[in-house]
């Protein structure tokens, strides 16, 4: 088959632009031929497969990135903010760039990320081309809150070939919010890849002083200031371990920034798949206390590599993990009380953190186990990517 990938985000700085990139890089492996579309500043550099065509979509300064989540680790603008000039000047941007990719290289499929604006834009104007869009999860919050935008999406999106979701219960909201049966959408996970993500740099712990890490942007949204809190709680317990912190990914919010500023953090920025792979060999439990995701891939990530996972209980996930890794060793933290999809509740703050720092405790006698032998690792092979893109694109 002949594939053509898209999104108007950049292609490997983000879970979706993961996403992407590791799908394209299976559906090499399988001998599809690809080209990829995506948005990306005149300096950023790509990194696909030989042989896949890349046509970039250029954005600047005067006319960013929009970016599905309100923090993105890059400069980037909001769609909720965009108004009709902005939409114009997206299509202008996007739509030329797309219709050069289709002429030239003539697809079979247009594999789009995120239910959102591109996606219906090339929806509109290409209906002969088969093309199924992947929902991300951020793009439903986007839609939620782009109030301009909902008519051009429910219009289009219905209209595509295939609608994938990450699980079920994302995959619930899509029915809810156009009105698509639920029986229509399928199911495509996530994936890791067991290349980069393995064990073959772990070594054993030789002090007792452990390691506890977080991946992803740092911003409020994905629970920082609490899981800092819950650090702080584990500090003053007489009967945990020393600890150390690592962190990895994009600036957020100044606050975010004052509140890893501890003697026992020590943050990396962002990092390139290698460098992540090595940060989670040398974990012990992984914490991922977001107040809002789709199916995060660094999950997986961090099993395969050995650490034992914390993550909020969000929607889907859990049920995703446990029906799909073998053995899975995630711990999951009830979600708190919410003001909106990703904010929650002044009083119900510090009873997550309680909870993040208790999950925590048990997460190390996981890891403990694992350690001496009496626990085996997760089967995560269901999980490869290449079952992923097997998925999405199989009849």
């Amino acid at each position: 088959m002949r594939i053509l990938s898209v999104t108007a985000q950049k292609p490997h700085s983000t879970g979706s632009g993961t996403y992407l990139t590791e799908i394209v890089r299976s559906l090499d492996r399988a001998g599809h031929e690809q080209a990829v579309v995506a948005g990306i500043y005149e300096e950023d550099l790509v990194h696909f497969p030989q042989g896949v065509e890349f046509y970039p979509v250029i954005f600047d300064r005067r006319f960013p990135i929009a970016g599905m989540s309100d923090v993105m680790p890059y400069p980037s603008q909001l769609y909720s903010r965009m108004n009709q000039a902005d939409v114009g000047e997206f299509e202008v941007r996007c739509i030329p760039v797309v219709d050069r990719a289709i002429k030239e290289f003539k697809p079979d499929i247009i594999f789009c990320h995120h239910l959102f604006l591109l996606t219906a834009m090339i929806r509109r104007d290409y209906p002969y081309i088969k093309t199924y869009g992947l929902c991300h999860g951020s793009d439903l919050r986007q839609f939620k809150q782009s109030q301009q935008l909902r008519d051009f999406l429910r219009k289009y999106i219905p209209r595509l070939d295939r609608i994938y979701a990450l699980h079920n219960e994302q995959r619930q909201m899509i029915e809810k919010l156009y009105g698509i049966p639920a029986d229509d959408i399928r199911i495509a996970g996530s994936g890791y890849n067991s290349e980069v993500f393995n064990t073959k740099l772990r070594k054993p712990r030789r002090s007792s002083r452990i390691t506890i890490s977080y991946a992803g942007k740092l911003s409020k949204a994905k629970g920082i200031e609490e899981f800092m809190e819950a650090c702080e709680l584990l500090e003053a317990d007489e009967s945990f371990p020393e600890f150390r912190v690592l962190l990895a990914g994009g600036e957020g919010e100044e606050s975010v920034k004052q509140a890893i500023d501890k003697p026992y953090v020590t943050y990396f920025g962002m990092l390139n798949q290698k460098e992540l792979s090595e940060m989670l060999q040398r974990t012990d439990v992984f914490v991922l206390p977001s107040y809002y995701e789709g199916l995060p891939l660094v999950l997986m990530e961090a099993m395969a590599c050995g650490a034992v996972p914390v993550c909020t209980d969000l929607p889907g996930i859990r049920e995703w993990i446990e029906s799909t890794i073998d053995g899975s060793t995630a711990i999951f933290v009830e979600r708190p009380e919410m003001w909106s999809v990703d904010r929650p509740m002044e009083h119900a703050k510090p009873i997550f953190a309680r909870n993040l720092a208790a999950a925590i405790k048990n997460a190390l006698d996981i890891s403990c186990a694992l350690g001496r032998g009496e626990l085996a690792m997760p089967d995560i092979e269901a999980a490869s990517w290449d079952s992923c893109a097997s998925r999405i694109f199989t009849e």
